[in-house]
């Protein structure tokens, strides 16, 4: 979704995409606190708080004469499309190195699934309703990610299904929305979802060795 609005609190001015992200992370935080074990929110918090870090400092990356000139830019500015994917990334690898300490129950692995889907999904329905873009595109997106959302959640799939159903779900609909197939989010999806196999399939096969 292409960002319309922005809002401010106090003297910080953020864009509704950015204010989108905030609130989703805090709901997932939110709900593998209450739902599952301790170390489920503390890894997502982790994982989010390098992903900003990530993000922010990625401007040394994508534009270090600016920062060298002008280090407070840091404060206001960060990498752009580049510096999300690297955040992505680097919170990705870091969820995955620490892959050794998280149970191999079913009910840790839903877990895993449920950050992944509910991250993207809840920010895509945020980034609708705090923007102003194409109706067409805001109602497919909404329709589909909720139906979706509520079959993974209902457990009507397994987990690794879950995975590959929601991220080919949002392909399709990514394609109906004003940036297309071509935007940030699509990528960081393909991204998380080779994150959400990559474990689950180590899993099964620590599980199978048992």
């Amino acid at each position: 979704m292409i960002n319309t609005e922005w809002y401010s609190i106090r003297t910080l001015t953020l864009p509704a995409t950015a204010v989108a992200l905030l609130i989703t992370f805090f709901i997932v935080w939110l709900i593998l606190r209450l739902q599952f074990s301790k170390k489920w929110s503390e890894l997502y918090s982790d994982a989010i708080f390098t992903f900003i870090i990530v993000w922010k400092l990625s401007l040394l990356v994508t534009d270090f004469k600016t920062v060298v000139n002008n280090p407070i830019t840091l404060l206001y500015f960060n990498g752009g499309t580049m510096g999300v994917l690297l955040g992505v990334i680097v919170a990705s690898l870091q969820i995955w190195r620490k892959r050794q300490s998280l149970q191999l129950e079913e009910q840790e692995m839903i877990a895993g699934s449920w950050a992944i889907i509910l991250t993207q999904s809840i920010y895509q329905m945020l980034a609708v309703l705090f923007n102003d873009n194409n109706i067409s595109s805001e109602v497919i997106t909404l329709a589909v990610l909720s139906v979706v959302t509520l079959v993974i959640l209902w457990r009507l799939v397994a987990v690794k299904q879950a995975l590959i159903l929601y991220t080919i779900s949002y392909l399709i609909v990514a394609i109906f929305q004003p940036l297309g197939i071509g935007q940030t989010a699509v990528a960081v999806s393909v991204i998380l979802l080779c994150l959400g196999l990559t474990i689950q399939h180590e899993r099964i096969n620590v599980g199978g060795k048992k």
